[in-house]
C-alpha cells in the first residue's frame, strides 16, 4: 500500500477530494506495493482505485482520465532497499559519526526502483527473483548499473560480496528482458584499472545496443575512508585511463556514430588536464550523475552571457569547490566584462570530508558561511543549488535561511549555472 503525502493542485486527485494521509491499496485489482507501482498502474485511462481514507473508511474511486495522465498523488517515501556490499570506498562509510548531517546521507541504498526513477547507480547484488520478475514485467528501462569491472574477481574484490562476481549473468538477464542500461566504472588504482579496465570496456562494448553508455569516474575518498586499502589515482594513472577511454571513443564514433564512453571531469583534472567541452559528452545525458558538470556550466554561461542584464557597480561573490574554481575564475572575468559587475570567486576546501572531496555540492553550510563572511558587504552571493536538498538544507543539515540570517546584508542565491541567478536577482 501507498500513503499519500500531498496532492498536487489542479490534479485528478484534487478533483476527487483525496486528502493527505489517504492509503492507496490497489488499482484495477492489482496491489500497490510502492510508489513505483503507483506510477506504473496509474497510466491507464480508466482506473478503479481502492483506498482507505484518513478516517478509516474504505472507498473505491472510479476514474476516467487521459492516458498517461498522473493522478497527482505524491506518496510518502518508500522503504529503501539497502546495500549488501562492503565497498571500501563507500561514501556512506566516509561520513563522520560525531557530526549531525542530513539523515539521508546515512542511508546506504542499492535500490533498483531508484535507479529507474531517479538515475541512481545500483550493483544488482541484492535482487531477489521477484525483483527480476518485476523489472521484466514493468519494463524498468533504462537502469543505471555500477559495473566497475566485468572481471569477476576484480569486482568481488571491490564490492566485497560474493554476489558481485555474477555481473556477467546479471547483465545477461537484463538484456534477455530487453532492459537497456547505463554502465559506470569507479576507477580504483591497482584494482580495476589498466588491463582490467581495458577488458571491462571491451566486454561492455561487445554487448552492443543494451549498453547505452559507459562512464569512468575516479574513486572519490573522504578523509574518513582513505585508510581502507584504496588510494586516489596518480596523475599518470589518470592519464593512462584517459588514453584507454579515447581509444574506445574513437572506435564507437567510427562504428556507431556516438562516443559512448565518457571520462568524468575529475579524471581530467587528476591527470592535470582541463575538463573537455560539451561536445565530448554527446547529448549530456549523464550530467545529473556528475559526468560533464564543468563543461555544462561553462557552455551554459557562455551561451547566455549576452542575455545578462547590466550590472555596473554590483559586487558579486561566487562560492564554489576546488574542482570548479579555475572554471569559475574564467567565467567571472567574462561575466564582468559583459555586465560591468565586479566578481570575486572564493574557492572552498571541504572541512567535513577533507581536500580529496572537491565538488561544491558536498560543501557544508558552515563552510559556505565562513567563506562568505569576508564578503558580507557585497550585493550578491551565489552558490550551487546542488549543495541543497529539496528542503533547502546543506549536507551538514544547516538551513539556507540560517546562512542568510548570519549574513543579512548579502543577498544569497542558489544557482544552477550562475546566469539563472544573475537574471533572477
Amino acid at each position: 500500500m501507498v500513503r499519500v503525502a500531498s496532492v498536487r493542485g489542479g490534479s485528478v486527485g484534487e478533483d476527487l477530494g483525496i486528502q493527505p494521509g489517504t492509503v492507496l491499496i490497489g488499482i484495477n485489482g492489482s496491489e500497490l506495493r510502492d510508489s513505483l507501482d503507483l506510477q506504473f498502474l496509474e497510466a491507464d485511462a480508466t482506473l478503479e482505485l481502492e483506498a482507505r481514507l484518513p478516517s478509516g473508511e474504505a472507498v473505491t474511486f472510479e476514474i476516467e482520465k487521459d492516458l498517461d495522465e498522473s493522478l497527482g498523488l505524491v506518496p510518502e517515501p518508500d522503504k529503501i532497499r539497502r546495500c549488501t556490499n562492503a565497498c571500501p570506498f563507500c561514501f556512506v562509510k566516509g561520513n563522520p559519526k560525531d557530526r549531525k548531517l542530513r539523515s539521508t546521507l546515512y542511508i546506504k541504498d542499492d535500490d533498483y526502483r531508484l535507479s529507474f526513477m531517479y538515475g541512481h547507480y545500483v550493483t544488482l547484488t541484492n535482487l531477489r527473483e521477484e525483483d527480476w520478475a518485476r523489472i521484466r514485467e514493468q519494463r524498468l528501462s533504462p537502469l543505471y548499473i555500477s559495473v566497475h569491472a566485468t572481471d569477476p574477481e576484480a569486482r568481488q574484490r571491490m564490492l566485497i560480496n560474493p554476489a558481485a562476481a555474477s555481473i556477467g549473468e546479471h547483465l545477461d538477464r537484463l538484456e534477455a528482458a530487453a532492459i537497456s542500461y547505463h554502465a559506470q566504472v569507479v576507477l580504483c588504482p591497482e584494482v580495476n584499472d589498466a588491463e582490467i579496465l581495458a577488458r571491462t570496456i571491451e566486454d561492455l562494448y561487445e554487448r552492443g545496443d543494451p549498453v547505452l553508455s559507459l562512464s569512468i569516474v575516479p574513486v572519490g575518498l573522504t578523509s574518513l575512508n582513505d585508510d581502507r586499502g584504496i588510494r586516489p589515482l596518480r596523475a599518470d594513472e589518470a592519464e593512462r585511463a584517459l588514453k584507454q577511454i579515447d581509444e574506445a571513443r574513437a572506435r564507437a564514433l567510427s562504428e556507431r556514430g556516438r562516443a559512448w564512453c565518457y571520462a568524468a571531469d575529475e579524471l581530467f583534472l587528476q591527470a592535470g588536464r582541463e575538463a573537455p567541452g560539451g561536445h565530448y559528452f554527446d547529448d549530456r545525458e549523464l550530467v545529473s550523475n556528475g559526468v560533464g558538470a564543468i563543461s555544462t556550466i561553462r557552455d551554459r554561461v557562455r551561451a547566455e552571457i549576452d542575455s545578462l542584464p547590466g550590472l555596473a557597480g554590483r559586487r558579486i561573490v561566487l562560492a564554489t569547490g576546488t574542482s570548479m574554481g579555475p572554471t569559475m575564475e574564467e567565467l567571472a572575468v567574462e561575466i564582468g566584462a559583459a555586465t560591468g559587475a565586479t566578481l570575486r570567486v572564493v574557492t572552498i576546501e571541504n572541512s567535513l570530508y577533507g581536500p580529496l572531496v572537491t565538488t561544491a555540492g558536498l560543501i557544508p553550510g558552515h563552510d559556505y558561511l565562513q567563506a562568505l563572511r569576508p564578503f558580507a558587504d557585497y550585493d550578491l552571493g551565489l552558490l550551487t543549488r546542488t549543495a541543497l536538498n529539496e528542503a533547502e538544507r546543506f549536507i551538514d543539515d544547516m538551513a539556507l535561511e540560517e546562512l542568510r540570517s548570519q549574513l543579512p546584508t548579502l543577498s544569497i542565491w542558489p544557482s544552477e549555472h550562475v546566469t539563472d541567478a544573475l537574471i533572477a536577482a
